[in-house]
C-alpha cells in the first residue's frame, strides 16, 4: 500500500509503498479517507517533539475512514503518527479506544478536520469554565483552534472578541465572533478595552511571548488564562499583582497527556454539532499524498489558509 514515510528529521517526507499494517488485538483497520495536517504534525517532522518513537515511521496524528465492517470513524492521537505508524497512508491499525464515530449529517472532510484543533478548542474552553454570560477573548483567531473555539463559545452563549494581526482576515473572522480588534502585543490592551473597558472573563492565547502580558492585565475577577501554543516566544513575565488581586489564574492545556477515549468522545460531541449546523471547520485545501511537503511547507509559511487534508 502507499503511505507517507519520515526517514530522518527535519528532511522531506516521501511517498512509497509499505506492508499492509499488523492489526493487533484491540486494534481496527482503518481504510484512510482524509489524513489532516496539523502544527503538531510539522513539529513532529522536524524533530521538536521529544516523545516521537524510532523512525522510519507515517506520520499523521488524526484523520478518518471506514473499518472493516464499513463504519466511518475519525481517531487522534493514542500515538499516531508519533510512536506509531498515522494516518497518511492508504490504510492504517487505530486502537479501538481512539475510534470515534461519525454520525450521518457529518462528511468525512469536516470530520478530518475538527480531530486536533477541535478537541483542544472544547478542552481549552471547558478549562477557562467559558458559559452564558462569559466574554472571552480568543487570539490568534484566524487558526484552526481559535475559529472552532469562537463558535464554541457562542455556542454556549458567551460574548467572543476576536484579536488578529492581519487587517485582512478581518473578513473572514468577524462571521464567527462579536467584535474584532486588529492589533500586535504592544496594542492589545487598549484595542481590548475599546470594546470591553471593564477586562474579559477568559482568553485562549496560542501566542504567550510578547501577548501575555496585556493578557494579564485584562483579565477581570477570578478570570482564566489558557495558554496552549507559544508561536510568538517561548518565555514571558507578569506582575505577580495582577494575578493574586483578581483571583486569576493561568492554565496551561496540551491533548498529549488527554487519554484516548476522553478525546474520541469529546469528537463525537463535535460531530454531532456540525450534523446540527452549529460548527463548522475552515478547510482550506484537500492535497494528494505526493503533495505533503507542500503542505508543511504551507503551515510553516502561515499561508493554510484553513485546514489541511490530505487524500490517498
Amino acid at each position: 500500500m502507499r503511505a507517507v514515510r519520515q526517514h530522518a528529521y527535519g528532511e522531506p517526507l516521501v511517498v512509497e509503498e509499505i506492508d499492509q499494517p499488523t492489526v493487533a488485538a484491540g486494534e481496527s483497520l482503518v481504510t484512510i479517507a482524509y489524513g489532516a495536517v496539523n502544527p503538531l504534525d510539522v513539529w513532529i517532522a522536524n524533530g521538536a517533539v521529544a516523545a516521537a518513537g524510532p523512525l522510519p515511521r507515517t506520520p499523521g496524528c488524526e484523520g478518518v475512514g471506514t473499518t472493516a465492517d464499513g463504519a466511518r470513524v475519525a481517531f487522534r492521537g493514542a500515538g499516531c503518527g508519533l510512536v506509531r505508524d498515522g494516518a497518511w497512508a492508504e490504510q492504517v491499525a487505530v486502537p479501538d479506544v481512539a475510534l470515534a464515530a461519525i454520525p450521518a449529517g457529518c462528511s468525512d472532510a469536516q470530520a478530518a478536520a475538527l480531530g486536533i484543533p477541535g478537541v483542544t478548542a472544547f478542552d481549552c474552553l471547558e478549562a477557562a469554565e467559558v458559559g452564558a454570560g462569559s466574554t472571552v477573548l480568543i487570539l490568534g483567531a484566524s487558526g484552526g483552534v481559535s475559529t472552532i473555539a469562537m463558535q464554541l463559545a457562542k455556542a454556549h452563549g458567551a460574548r467572543v472578541i476576536a484579536q488578529t494581526s492581519s487587517p485582512n482576515r478581518v473578513g473572514q473572522i468577524s462571521r464567527y465572533c462579536d467584535d474584532v480588534v486588529v492589533a500586535a502585543a504592544d496594542a492589545l490592551e487598549a484595542e481590548v478595552r475599546e470594546v470591553a473597558p471593564d477586562g474579559v472573563d477568559a482568553i485562549l492565547d496560542p501566542l504567550a511571548g510578547a501577548f501575555s502580558e496585556p493578557c494579564i492585565k485584562l483579565l477581570a475577577a477570578k478570570g482564566t488564562l489558557v495558554l496552549y501554543g507559544a508561536s510568538a516566544g517561548p518565555s514571558f513575565s507578569f506582575g505577580p499583582q495582577e494575578m493574586y488581586r483578581k483571583n486569576a489564574r493561568v492554565v496551561g492545556y496540551s491533548g498529549l497527556p488527554v487519554a484516548p477515549e476522553a478525546t474520541a468522545r469529546t469528537m463525537e460531541a463535535l460531530f454531532a454539532l456540525v450534523a446540527a449546523g452549529t460548527l463548522e471547520a475552515v478547510i482550506s485545501d484537500e492535497l494528494p499524498f505526493e503533495d505533503v511537503n507542500e503542505a508543511i511547507q504551507r503551515i510553516k509559511d502561515n499561508r493554510a489558509g484553513g485546514k489541511l487534508l490530505l487524500k490517498p
